[in-house]
């Protein structure tokens, strides 16, 4: 037996404020009317154009933080970092690797280098490497940074070495990736410098390391007889050896105090007193002679750890 339900009509009397009677008609569902509950309502369904905004903004917030997360990573990283300003010499030893004398050698080598085929040849040595990224990319920014090789040419070549990490890397400008390509600079460091230093041998494989780099890149340029610095301080003024000669004494006086009492990197490219300190002492040449040509590097080289 089935029981239809239809909606019934009340019509209830009702008194206005001016003692008019006025009829209103509502509909009562019947099923209220039979004493049974009534039937739950469903939300309508969300329309398209509503989820398409809900998946928009909720895709803008995360390219937002994704955007937010990657600055705080390169403003941190770049904090910790620190770019050495550019020395004086052609050979640096701000880890005490090598002797005095052995500095001395190597440092006229590169300058008369210099003068024979206007290559610009740096070789720095470091207690530790002052960054948190990949020693590809700070090498390659403390290079450019310098300015190593002629501007035109841009023929610079950097060693760079990191005692404690037992990391080194060779940065070559964009002027000799021919001459030293990647290839030639990883044999130099894995095969040659590397067996070396293993056997605590440093000045033994730097000397290796800077005969193969003048060897590759040697008869990609001519040389014009004067190191950068040179040419630079012979235009300058008639009396600049005179000048260099002074600069030079009163730099071997003071330099004796320095490395008593250890240094850091100034912003003239030699050491001062506290500081970022070697902690080994350090010596540069002293000799002088470079000067960055404004070179450019583009990441080619190569580089071993021992």
């Amino acid at each position: 037996m089935s029981v239809n339900f239809s909606p019934v009509h009340v019509k209830i009397g009702k008194v206005g404020r001016f003692g008019k009677a006025s009829l209103s008609s509502m509909i009562v569902d019947s099923s209220v009317a039979a004493g049974v509950s009534p039937a739950p309502t469903t939300q309508p369904a969300r329309l398209p154009l509503q989820r398409f905004r809900v998946k928009r903004i909720a895709s803008e917030r995360s390219i937002r933080l994704i955007i937010i997360t990657l600055i705080f990573v390169a403003v941190t990283s770049h904090a910790a970092e620190v770019i050495p300003p550019k020395p004086a010499d052609y050979f640096n030893d701000y880890a005490s690797v090598v002797s005095k004398e052995a500095a001395l050698r190597f440092n006229e080598q590169l300058a008369q280098f210099e003068r024979e085929t206007s290559d610009q040849v740096v070789v720095a040595v470091f207690p530790k490497m002052q960054s948190d990224s990949s020693i590809e990319d700070y090498t390659q920014r403390v290079a450019q940074a310098w300015g190593v090789g002629q501007k035109e040419q841009r023929n610079g070549v950097v060693l760079f070495v990191f005692k404690s990490d037992r990391k080194m890397y060779i940065q070559v400008g964009y002027g000799l990736e021919g001459a030293l390509p990647d290839i030639t600079a990883f044999d130099i460091t894995e095969y040659h410098i590397k067996p070396q230093f293993r056997n605590n041998n440093y000045e033994g494989g730097l000397a290796t390391g800077i005969d193969l780099i003048c060897k590759a890149i040697r008869g990609e340029y001519k040389g014009r007889g004067q190191t950068d610095l040179e040419r630079h301080r012979g235009a300058s003024s008639p009396f600049g050896f005179l000048v260099f000669l002074l600069v030079l004494i009163i730099f071997l006086i003071a330099s004796r105090g320095w490395r008593r009492r250890g240094y850091r990197y100034s912003s003239f490219g030699g050491p001062f007193i506290g500081g970022w300190s070697s902690g080994g002492g350090g010596w540069s040449s002293g000799g002088g002679g470079f000067s960055g040509g404004g070179g450019s590097f583009g990441g080619g080289g190569a580089g071993s750890s021992w």
